[in-house]
Parts: structure tokens; sequence; C-alpha cells
């Protein structure tokens, strides 16, 4: 396996609340080997975009806090990192392409000014040099016209342009990590694509590695090489890509392929569904009730499950690699995965 780029060990963040301290993120691990794409994966709420600005040191302020763990980039331990070493670090070695681009992009800057700003903090570029290297950017994320497109505005740009922007901003400076925070939202599916497809090409072509979060389990199989399932802020499977769509193990993980739809199904269908909601994150606090969602086999004769923290999986390869399916059937049998580990 590739040396790790980035390494999570336990990673804990929490928010202060009227209610108390909430953890959003209890004990997350996982590693993103050099040149691979890891994907998270999971219901929103799950605490996938609270692990990602946790990486950055991006949390909503005075309210969240890494609460414990570590995050090694390159060996280092950015959770003691000062601020000031994390304003170079940010945009520079690590880039971010948020959820929302009309929310992420400056309304009052222009395009050009917006990816310039990046080039010349980080990159010592005068005005004119970084408006120069901006028209190259856009056009190296396929924005047609990039000459005119420098001088416009966000509102001037459809959301497909925009996240070719967002896109743009956090490669200017060719990091070696990219965090690309469910890139594909609010798109057609056909931009979303493009999108997947552009951002694929430009990992490979400046040997990047890349955290992809999103709730698409479609997007983590045509994407990505290894995937993290999260549930309530814990990870509950970790596993390469084609083995976990071949052979979930954990009852969320199947509960989640299940839902996805199937050319093979019979017209009018119900999908699959996990009954109830998420749990709010006041709901994981010491002596809260369980009443938000619990397992579908919570009473089987194998055991009972802990419905405040699934159990995590470390991937074990099978002896023999299973054929690889993309869309499994969620089959409930009697060895499930979902049993208490107390």
């Amino acid at each position: 396996m590739s040396e790790p780029l980035l390494e999570i060990k336990n990673l804990v963040t929490g928010f202060e609340t009227e209610s108390g301290l909430l953890k959003a993120v209890d004990g997350v691990s996982f590693t993103v080997p050099k040149g691979t794409c890891v994907g998270i994966v999971g219901e929103s709420g799950c605490g996938k975009s609270v692990t990602a600005m946790s990486i950055v040191r991006l949390l909503p302020q005075p309210m969240g806090k890494i609460l414990d763990g570590k995050i090694l980039f390159k060996g280092r331990d950015l959770v003691q990192a000062k601020e000031t070493d994390m304003h170079g670090i940010r945009g520079r070695h690590i880039g971010v392409i948020f959820q929302e681009p009309m929310t992420a992009l400056n309304p009052v800057h222009s395009i050009g000014r917006q990816i310039g700003e990046s080039l010349m903090l980080h990159r010592g570029m005068n005005a004119r040099e970084a408006r120069d290297a901006a028209i190259q950017l856009l056009q190296r994320v396929r924005i047609p016209a990039p000459e005119q497109r420098v001088d416009e505005f966000p509102h001037q740009l459809s959301g497909g342009m925009r996240q070719r922007v967002v896109i743009a901003i956090a490669l200017a400076c060719h990091p070696e990590l990219i965090i690309a925070d469910e890139p594909t939202t609010a798109l057609d599916v056909t931009v979303q694509a493009q999108i997947l497809s552009l951002l694929k090409d430009l990992q490979a072509e400046m040997g990047s590695s890349s955290i992809l979060i999103t709730h698409d389990l479609g997007v983590i199989a045509q994407s990505c090489d290894s995937v993290v399932v999260m549930y309530a802020g814990r990870v509950v499977e970790k596993a390469p890509v084609r083995e976990l769509f071949a052979n979930p193990r954990h009852a969320y993980t199947k509960g989640l392929l299940a839902s996805i739809p199937q050319l093979s199904s019979v017209r009018k269908t119900k999908l699959p569904t996990i009954p109830g909601q998420v749990a709010s994150i006041a709901d994981f606090v010491p002596a809260a009730s369980a009443s938000a969602r619990e397992c579908p086999w919570k009473n089987s004769r194998n055991g009972r499950l802990s419905w405040k923290y699934p159990r995590t999986t470390s991937w074990k390869p099978a002896p023999a690699a299973p054929t690889f399916n993309l869309f499994p059937l969620l089959s409930p049998c009697r060895n499930h995965s979902c049993k208490s580990t107390t």
C-alpha cells in the first residue's frame, strides 16, 4: 500500500451548544494514501463535512473545536499547528472544493480576482501574472472563452461553471490533497458526470490525493479507490470500493446499498428504506434516550445492536474475491455484522 499522505487518528470534534458539549465526530480514523481517492459516504448529518472541516481547521467559531485525536498530514499534526501555519497549508498544500459554489464565491469580486488571490498569496505572483494564470486555470477546468469569463462575476455563470471556478481556485497552487465536499450538489446528471470526470483527470495529471465527500454511492463507485462509511459521527465500515459494494459487512452499509434504484427492478416497486431518521447529535450525549433509529435486526438471535454507536468494521479481504456488483440487493441474514460489541 502507498505511504499515507493523510492519517486521521481517533478524531473527536464537538460543538458548544445550549444543551452542552455535543460531539459531531467521535473517534474517526482513516488514512489517505498518496495518489488515491478516498470517499466518505453517509446520510446528511452523519459528520462527513465536519470531518473535512476539522482537517483544514475551518470549524465554525467559537462553537466548534477539535477535542481529541491527531490529523497527520505528511507526518505533521495539524491539530497542534498554529493558525498562522494553517494559513500557509490551506490552499497551498490542501485545497478545498466547497459544497455550494454560490456561497463559496464572493459575489462582489470578479472570477479572476478570486482565483488570483490564492496565487498572489501562496505563489508570490503580481496582479498581471495572477490574471494570466487565472485564464489558464479556467481553460484547464474547461470553461469556454476564459479571457471573457475571467472578468465576470459569479452570478453571471451557470451552476456548472461556478463549480468549475471553485475547482480552479482549489487547484490553483497544485495542492497535494484535495478535499471535495459534495462537489456535484444541485447539478444535473450530465454536468455532474462532467465535473467528476474533470476532477479525476486533474487528480491524475497532478498526482494528488483526494477525499470525496458525498451521499451518492454511484459517485463513490465511479470515482474512489476506497470508501469510509459514516453514521452518527462514527466510522462503521471502511473498505476498498469493489470489496464494499460486493460484500458489505455492516447492516447500515447494506441498507444504503439496498436503497439504490436498480434497472432490473419491476416498475413501481418500492425501494427498501432504513426505518426512522438520522438521529440528532443531541441524542448522543450521555444519558440521552435512544429513540431516533434502531437497527431492523436488533432483536435477532445473534445479539442486540448497540444502536448508539454501530459496530465499526475493519475490512479483511475474502479468500476469493466475489464478483463485483455495483448494486447488490440487501438480504437480511442471520450472520449480519451489527451485533452489539458489549
